[in-house]
């Protein structure tokens, strides 16, 4: 497994401000959750904090290509850090979009990181012209038409270039009314906990940890406003 070499400073994945050291952690520490203890790899994955916006993020997998993350993360293994994610998570995340957007049956719908393509198969069953796509498992192409509302649960901190995910985002979706909702947890009231923050688990995935702020540039680069309903939960709306 190759890893980025890290400095002592680094730039700034949203902002381009100056990074320094966060802290380390084995890339196999799963802060014991779910009762799962690894074995530790001997790989240590640093972590670097922006200055200015409070970014959180590694550049160690930067050099992956899709194929590593598939090997090293989003293997057979994947499932024991986060059993949630095959069914139980889809289903929730079914309940809360039917419960709280009450037009969704009228919207061109995205799930972008979508997995299994489960909560994409719940909204069809219900009605909602839904599509998916992730890089990482079997799924629609890569859609070439425009959204109306695009739905990303637990997919932001999972990308090495926020940037770059956000721009595709972007260009998907519907220039005049296109929004999207998304969860990512924030690290504004967690900075305490330091390299013991779960959210902080590269064997995971987790690799960009937003702040508020963070999250604020990231999208104002493409003229889109972030409302964030909590610490998890997140709305960017159009600029027009």
């Amino acid at each position: 497994m190759k890893i980025r070499h890290a400095d002592v400073k680094s730039i700034c994945k949203v902002c381009n401000s100056e990074a320094l050291l966060y802290g380390v952690i084995d890339f196999n520490d799963v802060h014991g959750r779910h009762q799962l203890t690894m074995q530790l790899s001997g790989h240590p994955i640093y972590y670097h904090k922006c200055e200015r916006c409070g970014l959180i993020f590694t550049n160690a997998f930067d050099d992956w290509s899709e194929s590593d993350f598939s090997k090293y993360i989003y293997n057979d293994d994947y499932i024991k850090i986060d059993p949630d994610f095959p069914h139980n998570r889809p289903v929730q995340n079914f309940n809360f979009l039917m419960e709280n957007f009450e037009e969704i049956k009228n919207y061109h719908l995205l799930d972008y990181g979508c997995g299994s393509n489960k909560l994409v198969g719940l909204l069809k069953d219900n009605g909602v012209d839904a599509t998916g796509w992730d890089p990482f498992y079997q799924s629609d192409a890569m859609p070439d038409d425009r959204f109306d509302f695009i739905v990303s649960f637990e997919v932001m901190e999972h990308t090495p270039n926020p940037v770059k995910t956000v721009s595709l985002i972007n260009d998907l979706l519907d220039n005049q009314h296109g929004k999207c909702f998304f969860s990512t947890l924030n690290n504004d009231n967690r900075l305490s906990k330091k390299m013991n923050d779960w959210y902080i688990l590269p064997r995971g995935g987790h690799v960009t940890y937003y702040s508020r702020k963070s999250l604020d540039i990231l999208f104002n680069q493409f003229d889109m406003r972030v409302f964030h309903i909590s610490d998890g939960l997140h709305l960017a709306l159009k600029m027009v």
